[in-house]
């Protein structure tokens, strides 16, 4: 795979922001991250030069209403973000007749973005750098339209369920029985996924060993 500024050479990473691959010249690492030189010149004249303190209790006060304190401290982009997620859990939830859905998202919504937006007054406060980060990084606009795409899908494919499933099999029963279900499903998939990179690297160890 090439790099996709220097056609020449061989790609080593995939830039986190971008989703291209790039190759070392091009390649710098951050936090843990990879991000290509562009991408990172981009971030940077996003970041304002000088940034005033900011009150944690008006912050508080301001994050009572999820995406509030975001707003207050300038982050729009995750300000809006939040109360489009928030208030969209809502209105879903009432569309699909799953009132199951905001006790289980809603208060995790409003106790994190209270305690993140007092993260981001203390750091203002200290002078770093803050970046209007979106609140989920979803990489290219790409994986964000298959994200969107599944999402209404699922969401579509619920509503049609609750609409018209009671007309052909026992839809209390099942409504009932569809969260215990799905959260033995998740939860075996979790168990699923960690087994088996325990056996990779168990496999990994054993070659190691034997070669040596």
């Amino acid at each position: 795979m090439k790099c996709a500024n220097h056609s020449d050479l061989e790609a080593v990473d995939i830039c986190s922001s971008c989703r291209q691959p790039v190759c070392e010249q091009c390649i710098v690492s951050l936090a843990g991250k990879s991000y290509c030189k562009t991408c990172l010149e981009k971030r940077m004249e996003k970041i304002p030069e000088v940034q005033e303190n900011k009150s944690g209790f008006i912050a508080l006060l301001m994050s009572m209403i999820p995406g509030g304190g975001y707003l207050y401290l300038g982050l729009m982009k995750r300000g809006l973000q939040t109360m489009l997620l928030f208030f969209g859990t809502i209105f879903i939830s009432a569309a699909i007749q799953m009132e199951e859905l905001t006790a289980l998202i809603l208060p995790i919504i409003y106790f994190y973005t209270v305690f993140d937006t007092q993260q981001y007054v203390k750091n203002i406060n200290r002078g770093y750098p803050i970046e209007d980060r979106e609140l989920f990084d979803w990489g290219s606009w790409e994986n964000k339209r298959s994200i969107i795409g599944i999402a209404l899908i699922i969401i579509g494919a619920m509503a049609l369920f609750n609409n018209f499933a009671h007309y052909l099999i026992p839809y209390r029963l099942i409504k009932n029985a569809l969260p215990p279900i799905l959260i033995i499903g998740v939860g075996m998939y979790i168990l699923y996924l960690s087994t088996g990179k325990k056996e990779k690297e168990e496999n990994s160890d054993g070659s190691q060993t034997s070669e040596d």
